[in-house]
């Protein structure tokens, strides 16, 4: 169970660094991506979120 939650809780930073990186670089995929960037990074903060796995105890 806490290999599960461990994956979530990076699966959830990889996705929201990802987002980020693509709202930095501006027009990866075509004029404007601020609005799909945007909706990455929310899944990515909600899988965080989500999980029950804390940095601190």
């Amino acid at each position: 169970m806490i290999m599960k939650q461990k994956i979530q809780f990076v699966a959830g930073i990889c996705i929201a660094l990802i987002g980020a990186g693509i709202m930095f670089h501006g027009n990866i995929f075509g004029e404007s991506n601020s609005g799909i960037a945007t909706v990455i990074v929310i899944i990515g903060i909600a899988l965080i979120g989500t999980s029950k796995f804390r940095l601190l105890k």
